[in-house]
């Protein structure tokens, strides 16, 4: 009988053992799959500033644009994406308004894709 129980702990002890690293490796995936969105939405939000801050013929900085955007495409959030096309196709050129608009509801999805708060946030706008 005492082998049993000796056996029937093993397995026990083996089974939670399996399940707790199978969890950590999960929890880690996520944590390492923030991060990489974080650099990357950080790293497009830096080219954008900079594109709009630099001269209209400034070709390095639509370049580092460009490149941080395609990058982004790649990691972010399917609403994210939605939202960056959004602003891409009806803020960007547009009326202060709605460049601002649309610019906010961007950062907002992304804000919420890193599970930070950003319901009562004004409308946003980048400044030159």
């Amino acid at each position: 009988m005492e082998l049993y129980i000796s056996i029937i702990g093993a397995i026990v002890a083996i089974i939670v053992s399996v399940l707790g690293a199978i969890l950590a490796n999960k929890n880690t995936i996520i944590l390492q799959t923030r991060k990489l969105k974080e650099e990357h939405y950080i790293a497009y939000i830096e080219a954008r500033h900079n594109y709009a801050a630099s001269d209209i013929n400034d070709k390095d900085a639509l370049k580092n644009y460009v490149y941080m955007r395609d990058k982004l495409l790649l990691i972010a959030n399917e609403k994210v994406i939605i939202k960056l096309l959004e602003f891409e196709d009806k803020g960007v050129g547009k009326t202060t308004d709605l460049h601002n608009k649309y610019l906010t509801e961007l950062l907002k999805a992304i804000r919420k894709d890193l599970k930070l708060g950003y319901k009562s946030l004004p409308i946003l706008c980048l400044k030159k």
